[in-house]
């Protein structure tokens, strides 16, 4: 009968949902995926099947798969607050902050006390530049989450970031250590206290919390980088050297560990080196107009006139405004 075979249907439906559920818990996205696809092609247009392969899209890294689901839900007259969020969330990894912002007040119209969608769009609008709008979401989105008894270390690291950003370093080690408490083992929570304490000029506290994500991290090139930076600030440079190598064995793709090394060499007056890891940086990274400036103060150092002066005038030309390249740029000519 009719009403058997729509039985028959949900109870296969829910089975793939479960099996989905379960291989999603063990990180088997594609399996997950498959469990959907079954159900999606019996009906296209299963809300939930839609909601959970937009959702498996997002954490792949696929927004635009996941906008094309969403948008098919949104189509059929689906604009519960969660799939507004999620829409939005793909917009925000998509680069269209202003569309995850329309998008989230959207959905907090549907659920004022959603603290997920603050959170969101004070991401969004931090990307956009306004700093206040974003502290106030991020507030916000603690104070429902608190009402909700959720994990809030990134909802706390995420303002820490921000704080960081707007000079406000006690508040931003005090949102990092509120983070700790949900998670202990979040490793950017480190980081970013670890940057907010070398601001404070508080080392011995900024390398312990890089020590920390070095212990538990080994294989990422994070730890070191900080701790690198730390060295650099308090001039010892052997040290930074050391660091900014482990985290360049690790990855070796990134133009600051290149550049950074190379500022430290030039301090430690090993200026062929410096230029040669700078040089490197400015390959990975033609565009950055620090890069230029870095690599004429060895030149400068080297009393190289005309390299330096070139390098300065690329360095203007991408970042006419910097007062410390037009500074070194008279040096140079004085030479």
């Amino acid at each position: 009968s009719v009403n058997e075979n729509l039985n028959d249907m949900y109870l296969e439906k829910k089975s793939l949902i479960n099996k989905m559920s379960e291989y999603h818990s063990a990180n088997m996205l594609d399996e997950s995926l498959l469990c959907l696809e079954k159900i999606l092609a019996d009906n296209p247009c299963d809300d939930e099947a839609l909601y959970y392969r937009s959702f498996i899209y997002l954490e792949m890294g696929k927004p635009q798969l996941a906008i094309a689901d969403l948008d098919k839900m949104l189509g059929l007259g689906i604009r519960d607050y969660e799939t507004l969020h999620l829409h939005g969330c793909a917009q925000y990894d998509l680069g269209n902050y202003e569309k995850a912002i329309e998008d989230e007040n959207e959905a907090i119209s549907i659920n004022p006390q959603a603290h997920e969608c603050y959170d969101m769009r004070a991401s969004a609008y931090r990307a956009v530049d306004q700093k206040d709008a974003a502290i106030q979401d991020y507030t916000t989105s603690i104070y429902y989450g608190k009402c909700r008894g959720v994990d809030l270390c990134k909802n706390y690291t995420n303002r820490a970031l921000l704080y960081l950003e707007t000079g406000k370093y006690e508040e931003a080690v005090e949102d990092c250590n509120d983070a700790q408490k949900y998670n202990p083992s979040y490793i950017t929570l480190y980081l970013t206290r670890a940057d907010a304490y070398t601001k404070l000029n508080k080392y011995k506290d900024a390398i312990a919390d890089c020590n920390y994500v070095i212990g538990i991290a080994p294989n990422s090139a994070d730890g070191f980088h900080s701790r690198g930076n730390v060295y650099m600030i308090m001039g010892e440079y052997k040290n930074a050297v050391a660091d900014f190598t482990s985290a360049i064995k690790i990855d070796n793709s990134n133009p600051s560990l290149y550049a950074l090394r190379g500022v430290a060499y030039m301090n430690l007056s090993k200026n062929k080196k410096s230029i040669d890891d700078i040089t490197y940086a400015i390959k990975l990274s033609p565009g950055n107009s620090e890069w230029y400036k870095f690599r004429a103060a060895a030149y400068i150092k080297m009393k190289k006139k005309q390299d330096a002066i070139k390098d300065l005038d690329l360095s203007l030309t991408l970042n006419p405004n910097d007062e410390q390249a037009k500074q070194y740029r008279k040096i140079a000519e004085e030479m």
